[in-house]
């Protein structure tokens, strides 16, 4: 009788399992491994069922198919040796061993590979590459940029902050020290410090949204805000952020006054602040300071006559709000 060859074992051991993925196992050097190992798998052959795993496993082989695969060869090698049973299940064993270290290597090089071309794919998505070369690359990894989709821009790379972005779907990937995230469903929040752009329409719309979240982040940082900061909200920020010098003009000629201690100090700016961010309420400007109502009245009071404005007026409340804002821009005041 003819000897049962390797390639002959391949061919039934595949006929056994019930994956076609299989047939890209390197199941007749197995079966050679196996035949040729003594009381123990050598190191060289070890490691070429590591590789072999690994390449299972970029190749989107599942585990429990690379396992069954190689648990048949055991089955059909062992009538063939003259070593007992125990021994042939610590070979087994061994070699499963070597298996699942190497499927865990190619599934972390898996990981790698895909980050890197998530990172590939922003840097195209950012550059000005035409949008059908863009669109060419995303196709090749499976990723879709057609709808609407805003970009989040997160101040700082951290491994939870990609974690919390891959389970709300979103594309990400760091660049220059930060995250980009190209999102078009729900924003995961945050602590961190991040700014949003606005929602864009394909490829064109991503780099809208990019150029707006860079401001936002950029305002955001300038004025000590924290989490989610959208540029819808500080677009008046980088409005008068803009021409720094005039910015600059306006509140030191608006607020100088305030700003004496002989006068009352800082205060007095921490009053009119809130004040214009509670909507002009006296009792809510109150509880915010954590001071009497009057208190509240004298301070706008003693404002309005430092800085010659009439607080009942649009125009004035809208100079004051303006140079309060911008020495927030300037670093001149803490945020309220």
């Amino acid at each position: 009788m003819a000897k049962t060859t390797p390639l002959d074992m391949r061919a039934t051991i595949l006929a056994q399992l019930d994956d076609p993925r299989a047939g890209g196992l390197d199941i007749e050097a197995w079966v050679q491994i196996l035949s040729r190992s003594g009381e123990r798998i050598a190191s060289a052959s070890r490691t070429r069922l590591a590789t072999s795993a690994g390449r299972a496993r970029v190749a989107d082989v599942p585990l429990t198919t690379v396992i069954d695969a190689w648990m048949a060869v055991g089955a059909a090698t062992l009538a063939t040796e003259s070593r007992t049973p125990a021994g042939h299940l610590r070979l087994i064993a061994d070699g499963t061993r070597a298996l699942c270290a190497g499927y865990a290597d190619g599934q972390a090089e898996s990981i790698r590979q895909a980050e890197r071309q998530r990172a590939l794919l922003i840097e195209a998505l950012l550059s000005d590459q035409p949008p059908e070369q863009v669109q060419e690359l995303a196709s090749r990894i499976g990723i879709e940029l057609t709808g609407r989709r805003s970009v989040l821009l997160v101040s700082e790379v951290s491994e939870v902050v990609l974690d919390r972005l891959d389970d709300a779907g979103a594309l990400a990937a760091p660049q220059r020290g930060r995250i980009v995230a190209i999102i078009g469903g729900r924003v995961p929040r945050g602590p961190e410090t991040a700014g949003l752009g606005r929602p864009g329409l394909g490829i064109p719309g991503i780099r809208a949204s990019y150029a707006d979240a860079k401001r936002a982040l950029n305002m955001a940082r300038r004025l000590g805000l924290r989490g989610i900061v959208p540029y819808g909200d500080v677009l008046p920020e980088a409005l008068i952020g803009q021409d720094q010098v005039t910015l600059r003009e306006l509140v030191d000629a608006t607020l100088t006054p305030l700003r004496s201690t002989r006068n009352g100090g800082p205060q007095y700016i921490e009053t009119a602040s809130v004040w214009l961010q509670e909507g002009l309420s006296v009792a809510a400007t109150a509880r915010v300071l954590d001071v009497h109502e009057r208190t509240v009245r004298y301070r706008l009071a003693r404002i309005a006559k430092l800085t010659s404005l009439d607080l009942q007026h649009a125009d004035d409340r809208f100079r004051l709000e303006l140079a309060v804002r911008g020495a927030r821009l300037l670093g001149d005041v803490p945020t309220a």
